[in-house]
């Protein structure tokens, strides 16, 4: 515990920044390395003509972790969570965690009202994720792994219909209806 509350107190946290790309996609490369769609994709979302919000931990200088919030079009102000990258050596220092709380205040803080997330159950529930209430988007990957969060209470009440990532997710989409 106490090794957790030292990493804890060198970890900053602060907005990416297109300065950051290289070594962003550094640790994305060794996040997923052998999932090749994931290593690449902020990259080629921040590059894009999309709205992102890209948030990066560091410690001691060294980027260590990444998430991105990408608009899609779908719901009313909606956000899509991905990538999530931890380089391994840091992943049970509850870095992603951080990251994934920090995202979530920012997008609140933004305006935007909902998220969706294609990923462990267990990990995003705890962020209040739940599988019901992406159950009426129509998307090829629909199931017990797609999450969705309303950052408004209600955003997604009444909401039915499909939601549209930008290009850049094709690769991964392609990937997760294997």
């Amino acid at each position: 515990m106490t090794e957790l509350r030292g990493i804890a107190a060198k970890t900053r946290y602060r907005p990416g920044e297109a300065s950051d790309l290289p070594a962003i996609r550094a640790v994305e490369a060794l996040s997923y390395a052998g999932v090749e769609p994931d290593a690449g994709l902020s990259e080629a979302l921040v590059t894009a003509s999309v709205d992102t919000l890209s948030h990066i931990a560091e410690i001691d200088g060294q980027l260590v972790g990444h998430i991105l919030l990408t608009r899609i079009d779908g719901p009313e102000r909606a956000l899509a969570l991905a990538p999530l990258a931890i380089l391994p050596d840091w992943r049970d220092m509850q870095i992603g965690t951080e990251l994934v709380r920090h995202a979530l205040r920012r997008a609140r803080k933004d305006g935007w009202r909902s998220v969706f997330v294609y990923g462990q159950p267990d990990y995003y529930g705890r962020f209040g994720f739940k599988s019901h209430l992406a159950d009426p988007a129509e998307i090829g990957w629909q199931g017990p792994r797609f999450l969705a969060l309303e950052l408004v209470s209600g955003a997604l009440k009444g909401w039915t219909g499909p939601l549209r990532y930008p290009e850049a997710y094709q690769a991964v989409a392609h990937a997760l209806q294997r």
